[in-house]
């Protein structure tokens, strides 16, 4: 229910069901041939037990990609097991892998190692498939008890998957001389890019179909600027076009121009960034 007196006027507007652009639940997301290779692979070390390396720009829709993903996988096959604690140190990754597999932690590491094996033996034939996102912020300890965790996977059977996921400088992180050994297990190595002008748009329409939307309601002139204003970033491009439609009902339009793009400009710094010389 939108509580929100201008959302609502918004809404019975356009004819809408739900607000565009808001990641609301049950939505389909916009594969583009990039999220296809990208899941390609994902699929391919899931069934390899393997270890991928997922990079791209903030914003270009790493973790929906990760979570469409994971919630794909056959559930009698595969046991997705999500951290997003980037902070974590690496007894406290330990900790909750531990918690996630419903095994309580210990406070010695040892103990934790041995609990880890235990549980995953305990799955059978499921195999846990880790992803650790914004991976590029792990401490150099978190990283190194990741590296010992894939001791694990030295058996004839690899015991799980794994996929960091993670900003561009995250490849660079990795092929330093300390975290070598990790760099080497890396299987696949994807880097998920932008949007181009014809993705945008596209992008753009499958959003407001989502919500009810089928009609053309972007005049060239605006998505001109969304394209440079957002660098094909979907989470930009979701600030801005969501506020642009706003910002159009306001207005009593039934198209979204440029005007409406300006606006929404004016209340996403990073948007603006974008545009700086």
């Amino acid at each position: 229910m939108i509580l929100d007196p201008v959302l609502s006027a918004a809404l019975r507007h356009w004819g809408a069901r739900a607000v565009p652009f808001s990641d609301q639940p049950g939505e389909a997301p916009f594969r583009c041939p990039a999220w296809e290779e990208a899941s390609r692979l994902l699929n391919q070390t899931a069934a390899l037990r393997s270890l991928m390396l997922l990079i791209g720009d903030n914003g270009v829709g790493k973790s929906a990609l990760l979570a469409d993903w994971l919630a794909s996988l056959e559930p009698k096959a595969y046991l997705p097991l999500v951290i997003t604690h980037a902070t974590l140190s690496g007894s406290g990754l330990l900790a909750v892998l531990l918690h996630k597999l419903g095994k309580n932690p210990s406070p010695f590491r040892s103990r934790n190692l041995s609990k880890l094996e235990e549980a995953f033996k305990e799955l059978g034939r499921i195999c846990p498939v880790i992803g650790l996102d914004e991976a590029q912020l792990y401490p150099l300890g978190a990283l190194e008890e990741i590296r010992l965790l894939l001791g694990l996977n030295l058996a004839r059977q690899p015991v799980f998957a794994l996929v960091l996921v993670g900003d561009l400088y995250l490849h660079d992180t990795l092929r330093l001389q300390q975290h070598r050994a990790l760099y080497s297990r890396i299987g696949a190595h994807y880097q998920l890019g932008a949007l181009d002008r014809s993705q945008v748009e596209a992008y753009i329409v499958h959003g407001l179909r989502q919500v009810g939307i089928e009609r053309p309601i972007l005049a060239p002139a605006a998505l001109d600027l969304l394209v440079g204003a957002s660098a094909g970033l979907p989470r930009l491009l979701n600030l801005l076009a969501r506020t642009a439609w706003l910002a159009a009902a306001q207005a009593g339009l039934n198209t979204i121009g440029a005007e409406q793009v300006q606006a929404a400009l004016k209340l996403v710094p990073a948007a603006q960034d974008r545009l700086r010389p």
